[in-house]
């Protein structure tokens, strides 16, 4: 599956249900409850998560963190090749001119904003 976010995971359906089962175990086991989505999306705060989990001591918890734990470090392998890849779509950015004026553009955004130009 593709990548949610540049800080998502490509293994975004693996992510996601392992995340669930931890929700449920820490909820349970420590009281606390993660945001499963945010968790897919970002990979500092899936980190924290791993980090939390394993301070419970819970032998259950600790199978699931691994888990996510091996998918996180899969993704930090493949991230130099995403990041040239990135590196080259914004050079290509960089060079597009567009050929409309400043005044062109000020019109532009501008017209649709007020009421009185819907009459």
């Amino acid at each position: 599956m593709q990548t949610v976010s540049p800080n998502g995971f490509e293994a975004h359906s693996e992510a996601f249900s392992i995340a669930t089962l931890m929700l449920a175990r820490l909820r349970r086991v420590a009281g606390r409850v993660i945001d499963v989505m945010y968790l897919v999306e970002n990979k500092s705060y899936a980190k924290y998560v791993v980090d939390m989990s394993l301070k419970t001591e819970d032998s259950e918890l600790k199978r699931h963190a691994l888990r996510l734990q091996h998918l996180l470090d899969q993704e930090e392998a493949k991230a130099p090749v995403e990041s040239v890849r990135t590196m080259q779509v914004k050079t290509e950015e960089e060079e597009y001119v567009s050929g409309a004026t400043e005044e062109e553009i000020y019109r532009a955004q501008v017209s649709h904003h007020y009421i009185g130009a819907l009459r």
